[in-house]
């Protein structure tokens, strides 16, 4: 999480236990309000790229629209699907997904539009 923050510049405290908080309650309401420390949202919608590089090895991720639902909490298992809904070419359209597993609550939703090698497997 403070990598994450550090690199991607992300500080807010919603993410971090302040000194004085227990690593999964803050007194002053912050994580309270949302269950919890909460994972950033774009490290939970960044696994959305290795999951398309691994369904097509050479493919570029070119566009990626998200809907953040729901929030990820820290020490939260979730899942990662991408489902393939339109292929033309050279470029393929899916629908993305994080869910948290134990109950199925969609968490961080959208589309993206990754472009394809010439010579593509077809595993999916």
């Amino acid at each position: 999480m403070r990598a994450f923050g550090a690199v991607s510049g992300d500080e807010n405290p919603i993410h971090y236990a302040t000194d004085n908080d227990d690593e999964d309650d803050d007194d002053d309401g912050r994580g309270k309000r949302l269950g919890g420390r909460v994972v950033h949202g774009m490290l939970s919608a960044s696994v959305f790229g290795a999951l398309l590089s691994r369904a097509h090895p050479g493919a570029v991720y070119a566009t990626q629209e998200l809907k953040f639902r729901a929030p990820v909490r820290v020490g939260e298992e979730v899942e990662a699907i991408i489902m393939l809904t339109r292929k033309s070419g050279t470029r393929a359209r899916y629908e993305t997904v994080v869910r948290r597993v134990e109950c199925g609550t969609v968490c961080v939703d959208g589309t993206a539009l990754a472009l394809l090698p010439d010579v593509v497997s077809e595993k999916y």
